[in-house]
């Protein structure tokens, strides 16, 4: 199997799998820039790790690498317009925090405001992996919002998260 095949082949099938949508945000000097990620995840609790990938040709890729903290935000199924807003690729970064609420952190991170969760983290490691490089990231921080469900991707389109299953059948069992 040709590389190129291969790659379109795993594209289809991680399709089926729903992610998290998820917004980082990063500063590095004057320059500020967010980003809609889908590969968020949990890696370690001892010491508190996360990661998430990041294109190598995309706009953030430079800023978020070179950024010593950055801080990853956990959205809302309410807010797709948000998460669509971040993966519009050609927003320059003024563009980006324009229409937006937000506010600085404490470390002049952008914090998007009414958000699911928070989560502040200061760079632990970065490597290359093909055409994305992997971030982890040691939580300094979290911060939660007001109670929501989480928005998902599945299927090239946003979800949220419905009943559980378990409770569901506990339920037709009553």
């Amino acid at each position: 199997m040709k590389s190129q095949k291969a790659g379109e082949a795993l594209r289809e099938v991680m399709r089926q799998v729903p992610a998290p949508v998820t917004v980082v945000t990063a500063r590095r000097g004057s320059e500020m820039r967010g980003i809609t990620i889908g590969s968020f995840t949990s890696v370690s609790l001892d010491p508190p790790l996360i990661s998430f990938n990041v294109q190598c040709h995309s706009k953030m890729h430079g800023l978020i690498v070179g950024a010593e903290r950055f801080a990853i935000h956990i959205l809302s199924a309410d807010q797709v317009e948000l998460s669509e807003h971040f993966a519009t690729p050609d927003l320059s970064n003024e563009a980006q925090f324009e229409a937006v609420s937000y506010h600085f952190d404490a470390a002049d991170i952008p914090i998007l405001d009414h958000v699911l969760a928070v989560i502040s983290c200061v760079r632990h490691a970065v490597f290359e992996a093909g055409d994305h490089s992997i971030l982890l990231g040691r939580v300094l921080h979290i911060e939660d919002g007001a109670p929501s469900r989480p928005l998902l991707y599945y299927n090239q389109a946003y979800h949220g998260l419905g009943q559980s299953l378990l409770d569901k059948r506990r339920n037709g069992r009553q």
